[in-house]
């Protein structure tokens, strides 16, 4: 339920998606809504605001994010998933805590900008191509939730 969450100040990172109540792993948090869908051709003519808040659907194409997804902000060591539209708990959130997904998930350009997570693990920077940029463990855990084509590339790689 969006009830469960809220859309707040993330400090350093702008605006994030917080905990209202207990999450436990594998619990539904939220349902992601998407906004405007384009290609790539079309990503340019979007607002500053709309592409920042972008989702990979395909390898052309790409959907506007509406709150409160498009505040989900990323850690190299998240606590939440997606898979598809639906977001999920990756480990238990407590009340308060931020909700932070992983964007390489299903990254897919070949941009990289600096990482303000502070995990433990963190590389400093997120590559947009990050899927394939992270280690082979990382991309299998991430796999399962990963679109259908992250997973068909991942299928033709290792074919």
């Amino acid at each position: 339920m969006i009830s469960d969450v809220e859309v707040r100040d993330a400090g350093s990172r702008g605006w994030g998606v917080f905990a209202l109540r207990n999450f436990k792993r594998g619990e539904f948090i939220f349902r992601r809504r998407h906004g405007r869908v384009v290609s790539g051709a079309e990503l340019s003519a979007l607002s500053a605001e709309d592409q920042m808040h972008m989702c990979e659907l395909d390898w052309d194409l790409y959907a506007v994010l509406l709150p409160p997804g498009c505040y989900l902000n990323h850690s190299c060591d998240p606590n939440a998933m997606r898979s598809g539209v639906r977001v999920f708990a990756w480990r238990e959130i407590r009340p308060g805590e931020e909700v932070l997904i992983d964007y390489r998930l299903n990254a897919t350009g070949a941009e990289r900008w600096s990482c303000l997570c502070g995990s433990e693990n963190c590389l400093g920077y997120v590559e947009a191509g990050g899927f394939f940029a992270m280690d082979e463990a990382r991309q299998l855990d991430y796999l399962p939730y990963a679109p259908r084509f992250i997973r068909a590339e991942y299928q033709r790689l290792h074919s």
